[in-house]
């Protein structure tokens, strides 16, 4: 079992300061209160008795406020809204705030994904050039963007010919209700199934388009 020293070491340290403290506190005015009582100064009894229980009434609230409000903010993160409202911060920090939101917004604008295709765009389908940076002479045609080829996993690319702007996970949840149906449309009629209960004696026919 591991004794932790350092922590009743601190304990203990902190006990005894604070006890010669409250005792270094409390000397002066009873050293007065006993003075005033034995020279029957009444008045002077009151005086400082009162002054000592109003000291310690303002220090009981400074010190009840204090938790009050670090009980407050910590329960206040995180937070459930972004405090980018006037007053809320200070006039530097919403400004920073705003502008690295407005430079967020623009990067993924800039990096969605474009249509390529001559419908879309409006021009001629011409094959665009990149240079290398060490060597801009030496430019060779690819029909490689200039932002680059973007990859957005589980979207299909919005110049597709056949199914633009085509989001995969519907049909990641879906493929097992599918595949069950195109099972079913394949499979042998029922050997058991009373022909005489069905409006046509022809086995059905597999559904091509499940």
């Amino acid at each position: 079992m591991r004794i932790p020293f350092f922590r009743i070491f601190y304990s203990t340290s902190f006990t005894v300061l604070s006890l010669i403290l409250a005792v270094l506190l409390l000397l002066t005015p009873a050293n007065l209160i006993y003075e005033a009582f034995r020279r029957r100064k009444i008045y002077s009894i009151f005086i400082v008795s009162g002054v000592c229980i109003l000291t310690l009434v303002v220090a009981v609230l400074l010190y009840a406020s204090r938790l009050y409000a670090n009980r407050r903010a910590l329960l206040h993160i995180p937070k459930a809204w972004s405090p980018l409202e006037k007053g809320h911060v200070e006039y530097r920090v919403r400004k920073l705030v705003a502008e690295k939101l407005d430079e967020t917004a623009a990067i993924a604008f800039e990096v969605r994904p474009r249509n390529l295709s001559k419908s879309a765009t409006g021009q001629s389908e011409q094959p665009l050039r990149s240079a290398a940076p060490d060597d801009r002479d030496a430019q060779t045609e690819q029909p490689i963007p200039p932002w680059g080829i973007i990859s957005h996993p589980g979207w299909s690319s919005p110049s597709s010919p056949d199914l633009p702007h085509l989001q995969l996970t519907p049909i990641i949840h879906e493929l097992s209700n599918l595949m069950e149906a195109k099972a079913v449309s394949l499979a042998p009629p029922d050997p058991l199934y009373s022909p005489t209960t069905a409006t046509s004696t022809e086995p059905p026919l597999p559904d091509a388009l499940i």
